[in-house]
């Protein structure tokens, strides 16, 4: 078995922190030294899905970004397995996500310093929360990567509003370059780790039997999403203990309390205790049990030792899962007229102009 350090060496992943998305970044520094603006622009915010045309009112090297991504080769099989693994448990994937993989993203405390720049972030959870989420299912439905799906869109636009939060950022005087790059490779691997790995960490803490061949294709089709979104393959770990390996590598290194951390999370939870749940135990019983006592303390979020004691109770697991629907698909369909009623609402995953805007 390889060691952490032999697998991951801290010089490279030193120097990972010090890295960003050479494509997305040259196009974000393209767009703003000729004047194009995304924001404003109809056409850019129009475009959705996968089979419209790149509008021809883009600019040369925007529309090669997005040719570039919509010709990714994609592994049809992997595809498939991945997908359907996400149908069978959407709604408890998305639970987990609001309440295991951001706040467990909020830790990393640099990560979380980048975060609390965008004003609309920080102060906003329900738009990040409800953004992750449409991000998700956008990249994880059957028709993600077919014509009718938005799975290449809907990266091109997070990977260039990635790049747009490290181009303001690097133009800031308040960032640091001891910092190394915001939004780089390794906070994008932990990033991507917190979707499948961390998912599915959180899928066994509910209760749900997942096994090794069913966590190894779930992160491997995350990794595909995870290149596409300019994360280097050196950090999409192919084996479920390599995932293991990273994952605990990057905590060991960045994850600590942070004043930002701590109002990401607190914003969070404050939110979602408003939201209804298919549960009766406590929201910050919930969080705390499938975040774990250590990540709490580092986010400042209540651990009650007795309330996640009960919650870990197998029979209280069986009820648990027992609330999520097991008709996969009808709920998925739920899920499906939920995310395209939000899309008809507004362009999602708009481009940053601004950290404020």
């Amino acid at each position: 078995m390889q060691t952490q350090e032999i697998k991951y060496p801290n010089k490279t992943l030193d120097l990972a922190r010090k890295t960003g998305d050479a494509l997305a970044d040259k196009t974000v520094k393209t767009l703003f030294e000729s004047g194009f603006n995304p924001l404003s622009n109809e056409a850019y915010n129009e475009l959705v899905f996968n089979h419209q045309s790149i509008p021809e009112d883009f600019p040369k090297h925007l529309k090669q970004y997005f040719a570039e991504i919509k010709s990714f080769q994609i592994d049809k099989k992997l595809v498939e397995k991945g997908s359907e693994f996400y149908v069978e448990h959407a709604s408890a994937i998305m639970l987990c996500l609001g309440m295991l993989s951001l706040p467990y993203c909020y830790a990393a405390a640099e990560g979380a310093k980048v975060l609390s720049f965008s004003k609309r972030i920080y102060e906003q959870p329900e738009k990040r929360l409800t953004e992750t989420a449409e991000f998700v299912f956008d990249v994880c439905s059957p028709e993600a990567f077919t014509p009718q799906g938005k799975g290449f869109i809907s990266i091109a636009k997070v990977r260039l509003m990635h790049a747009a939060i490290r181009f303001h950022l690097l133009n800031n005087d308040k960032w640091s370059n001891e910092l190394g790059a915001p939004v780089n490779q390794e906070d994008m691997a932990g990033t991507n780790l917190s979707f499948s790995l961390i998912a599915i960490r959180g899928l066994r803490k509910l209760g749900y039997t997942i096994s090794a061949e069913q966590s190894q294709t779930y992160i491997r089709y995350w990794n595909l999403i995870g290149e596409m979104l300019g994360v280097h393959k050196e950090w999409l770990p192919e084996s479920n203990q390599d995932a293991f390996i990273l994952e605990q590598k990057i905590k060991n290194r960045n994850f600590r309390n942070s004043r930002e951390g701590e109002m990401l999370a607190i914003n969070l939870q404050r939110y979602i205790k408003n939201q209804p749940l298919p549960f009766t135990f406590p929201t910050e019983a919930m969080m705390a049990y499938l975040l774990g006592e250590d990540i709490c303390k580092m986010i400042a979020l209540p651990f009650d030792k007795l309330e996640v004691d009960l919650i870990s109770n197998i029979k209280n697991l069986n009820n648990i899962r027992n609330v999520f629907p097991v008709n996969h698909q009808k709920e998925f369909r739920k899920l499906k007229k939920q995310f395209g009623e939000r899309n008809s609402q507004g362009a999602p995953f708009r481009f940053l102009t601004s950290l404020s805007s």
